[in-house]
């Protein structure tokens, strides 16, 4: 991972954190577009999904299942750690 990945994710789990403490809820994916600029944040979301730094319920659109945004979003054990790191 680089380091302009790193910052981003670290930039996005800070976000997340700082929402949730502030009880700002749900935290979706809005949220977080205005800090991000041109960087796709459905996309990382959807990937620190997958890699377990985030737990969120995904809304789909259409027949073909496209992601169409991300709601619920929480910080799971493992992001915690990273955003700590």
């Amino acid at each position: 991972m680089s380091a302009f990945d790193h910052n981003i994710l670290h930039t996005i789990l800070a976000q997340i954190d700082n929402n949730l403490s502030r009880g700002i809820l749900p935290v979706h994916n809005g949220h977080i577009t205005k800090l991000s600029g041109d960087t796709d944040v459905l996309n990382c979301l959807l990937m620190m999904k997958k890699q377990g730094l985030i737990s969120g319920d995904l809304v789909t659109r259409g027949t073909d299942k496209t992601p169409y945004r991300m709601t619920n979003i929480r910080l799971t054990y493992l992001g915690i750690r990273f955003l700590k790191s």
